[in-house]
């Protein structure tokens, strides 16, 4: 049995009616595998990302790149012993809201989730936004000198804990892949958070105490802290959409490591935290 055989196979135990429909189709088009046409660039040119791009974090260095280069984005409750999380059955990505460039974004994931309330009491409003690295006491003293707004508070940004960023070596590596093919799109749909799925579809996607709280408030009621950039592909994603990579600070000085990563995805450029190309594709 293939491991495609062996997906199905698996799905067929887990899941019934939409759910189950919704899976299959979705592993069928993971196993066409459709080659993409992919932005190109030469050393020291910035990163655009287009609305749509999705960027997918790995724990360490190169840890599981191999796996995922040569298996693709597969959900680790088809792979692994399933554990617990809120959305199962399917592979997070960052959703690129706005045409932006990498840099940027970098920037401003890089700094940190503001939540101010404006007024007082049952009638106050909570707002939540991103706040750019290195911006925290520009942005603060302005809501300080602002009388509506009550009180605020910040967390981490929940890129910081998955990808690379300014502020954290933690994480080293970040794929970037084009979604721009009406290929990668019709993949793209099966997104747990997708409005056009119902009750009965999503409910084998997500844990049983969050179910509720997903279906009635989180995906209706996005904002920067829940957070609004977030997908959760059903299954899996296949690596041919992977354009780029971006690497850390200690990585991007790990000359073996690069030299590794461009042999792996030799027609992909690598860019570092500047959201520059360090290692270009451009013929």
């Amino acid at each position: 049995m293939n491991n495609k055989e062996k997906y199905i196979d698996d799905a067929k135990k887990r899941f019934s009616g939409k759910a189950l429909e919704l899976v299959l189709k979705q592993i069928e088009l993971f196993y066409k595998m459709e080659v993409i046409n992919k932005n190109s660039y030469v050393i020291g040119e910035d990163v655009r990302l287009s609305k749509g791009t999705f960027i997918h974090g790995i724990f360490g260095e190169l840890e599981n790149f191999d796996f995922i280069v040569e298996n693709g984005f597969i959900s680790t409750d088809f792979t692994e012993t399933p554990r617990p999380n809120k959305i199962c059955n399917s592979v997070g990505m960052w959703n690129i809201q706005e045409d932006i460039l990498l840099k940027e974004y970098i920037n401003l994931y890089s700094g940190f989730t503001i939540t101010y309330s404006i007024g007082r009491g049952p009638g106050s409003k909570h707002v939540s936004k991103l706040v750019p690295y290195h911006k925290f006491d520009e942005v603060t003293e302005k809501i300080n000198d602002t009388d509506e707004i009550w009180t605020y508070w910040g967390d981490q940004t929940k890129e910081v804990r998955f990808i690379p960023s300014l502020v954290s070596n933690k994480r080293q590596i970040a794929f970037i892949l084009n979604m721009e093919s009406k290929y990668a799109k019709e993949l793209a749909y099966a997104d747990v958070w997708n409005l056009s799925f119902d009750e009965e579809t999503l409910t084998p996607f997500l844990d049983y105490r969050y179910v509720k709280e997903f279906l009635s408030q989180d995906r209706l009621n996005r904002d920067a802290s829940t957070t609004d950039r977030e997908s959760a592909i059903i299954f899996g994603l296949p690596s041919t959409l992977i354009e780029g990579v971006f690497v850390g600070r200690k990585l991007e000085n790990d000359k073996t490591a690069i030299e590794y990563i461009k042999t792996k995805l030799p027609n992909c450029y690598i860019c570092n935290l500047d959201g520059k190309v360090i290692i270009g594709n451009k013929n």
